[in-house]
């Protein structure tokens, strides 16, 4: 790469990311800071980690050795966001600024600049301005990014492994240089978020049906030796690395069903695909076909060695579970080929009028954008919601916030040194995270309860606590049916029933969504005959679970 490139790159970087942090800020001004689950896990653990760094960075390093070898969610994932925390402190802004600057903005650039050069089109220089814009704006990579996942980092590591797969011709050239320079790519995209995992079979399962038809048309089989040497070294890499630095967690997520963990989360393929259509509008999906189309035509193998990664992405990880927004992310990364080369001819084939194109492409992704992320740009835009997803990211935002302080004095003035609330409810409009997400004070007195039936089973220690909080309608997550543990509960208190008749109602609350809260202090303990009543009821669905020992 020239220097000229080299600084016009660099230039192009500057400018996506400041965009990056504006665009992240207005969205963020417009949300109630009132974050919890996934939407909070990150950020609480960027300002611990930031608070750790700079108090002890010994003991900082030791526990981020720890996290890499035995957690689900580890800690590397924030390594490179630190400076952010010195810089800035540890703002929501600060943190979501680091995840677009230190990730989002190279994985924009990278995959881009391969996906344009890919792109077959006999005047590609036209359209490389329309392309910058429409992958900066493109909704998959923002909707995790603004809700506070950094998930895109594995993007990087993904768009590195393709780029090594890509220009080895499968591992067909220098196998073993490249077959190092993949596996390792693989395993940090792992080791950043175990789930990549399934994105890294399916890339390099897409390359296997690549290699093995190039091989197979052109008869070159020294080609196949290889690439079987480059296969053996990326095996040998990512199983190395793997087993040095996580063995702790290798060895529990072999011994882990997670199709039956999981299996709360899980819902039929067609609502599957449906989910994760809703994350694009009609308008790019149609631009991807396009694409696809013309990569057909003319030729564009990359194009779709990419699409068929994205196609085996989605299959394997959906027999485990739904595909959330940080979950698509590799699969809409391994779209952006196509939807880029049907840019590319667009613009390219109104080559007269390239100025005009641009405008157009630029207008209808940042429409697209607008609509996803911005209440007053979905309003305005409804008239032709065909330009953007379906499924809206839009500022957290909680009407009638003072019921749900109301709600949290009335326990923190009533709640002694040793009581427990628990909340029978699971979702945005009410659950635990969702209380002490407002009000650290809460969080010592928190009685646990479950919230998915496959992963945790029923705690009876949650009938123990002093205080609960039920809704009128049944507050959950997931897909009718796996949330029993808190819907069965919910109801017999709300009732007056079974093990409710232990309990007595002392204030409502007015909660978002129509929901309304009731707030209830336990007056007698629960009973061993309305806990043995209650297990009836969830062995009609789960006959495997009993009663633990008290």
């Amino acid at each position: 790469m020239t220097e000229k490139k080299i600084l016009g790159f660099c230039g192009a970087y500057i400018c996506i990311a400041l965009l990056g942090i504006a665009l992240s800020a207005a969205y963020i001004n417009l949300e109630e800071p009132v974050y919890y689950w996934d939407f909070a896990a990150y950020f609480n653990m960027f300002k611990q980690q930031g608070a750790l760094l700079a108090d002890s960075p010994s003991e900082w390093l030791s526990q981020l050795g720890t996290s890499i070898a035995t957690e689900d969610y580890g800690v590397a994932i924030l390594v490179p966001l630190m400076p952010f925390h010195f810089m800035f402190g540890d703002s929501r802004l600060a943190f979501v600024a680091g995840i677009v600057t230190v990730y989002l903005a190279p994985a924009v650039l990278f995959m881009g600049r391969i996906s344009y050069l890919e792109a077959v089109s006999e005047t590609p220089s036209r359209s490389r301005l329309a392309v910058w814009i429409a992958v900066f704006l493109y909704t998959p990579f923002w909707a995790p990014t603004l809700r506070g996942l950094p998930d895109i980092a594995g993007c990087i590591a993904l768009t590195a492994a393709t780029y090594f797969l890509w220009k080895s011709r499968f591992l067909t050239r220098e196998p073993v240089i490249s077959g190092i320079s993949v596996g390792a790519c693989l395993w940090l995209a792992f080791m950043l978020r175990r789930w990549y995992a399934y994105a890294a079979i399916g890339i390099t399962v897409s390359a296997a049906i690549f290699c093995l038809q190039q091989i197979a048309r052109d008869r070159d089989f020294p080609a196949f030796r290889k690439a079987a040497l480059g296969c053996a070294c990326v095996i040998f890499v990512v199983a190395a690395t793997a087993l040095h630095f996580q063995l702790p967690l290798i060895a529990r997520i072999l011994g882990t069903s997670y199709a039956d963990l999981y299996s709360g989360y899980r819902t039929t393929i067609v609502t599957q695909l449906a989910g994760v259509g809703s994350r694009l509008s009609y308008v790019n999906w149609a631009l991807i076909i396009v694409g696809l189309y013309i990569s057909v035509v003319r030729g564009n193998r990359f194009s779709l060695f990419c699409a068929i990664a994205s196609v085996l992405t989605f299959l394997l990880f959906t027999r485990t579970q739904d595909p959330e927004r940080h979950h698509s992310l590799p699969i809409f990364l391994w779209l952006l080929p196509a939807y880029t080369q049907a840019i590319v001819s667009i613009v390219s084939a109104l080559a007269l009028r390239s100025r005009w194109s641009t405008a157009v492409v630029a207008t209808v992704a940042g429409f697209a954008f607008l609509g996803a992320f911005f209440p007053t740009g979905r309003q305005l835009l409804s008239p032709i919601g065909f330009v953007f997803p379906s499924e809206a990211t839009l500022p957290l935002h909680l009407d009638n916030l003072p019921e749900y302080r109301r709600l949290i004095d009335d326990l923190v003035s009533r709640m002694g040194p040793d009581d427990h609330f628990s909340v029978f409810a699971s979702g945005p409009v009410m659950s635990d995270a969702l209380l002490f997400g407002m009000d650290r004070r809460l969080l010592p007195h928190v009685g646990w309860i479950c919230q998915v039936d496959s992963r945790d089973q029923f705690r009876p220690d949650a009938l123990k606590s002093r205080y609960v909080i039920v809704t009128d309608q049944p507050v959950t997550h997931l897909q009718p049916g796996a949330q029993t543990c808190v819907t069965l509960p919910n109801q017999h208190i709300f009732d007056g029933t079974g093990l409710g008749a232990a309990y007595k109602q002392l204030a409502s609350y007015r909660l978002s969504g129509g929901v309304n809260g009731y707030l209830y202090e336990q007056v007698r303990p629960v009973s061993a005959p309305e806990i043995d009543s209650l297990y009836g009821e969830f062995r009609k669905r789960y006959p495997a679970w009993t009663v633990p020992a008290q």
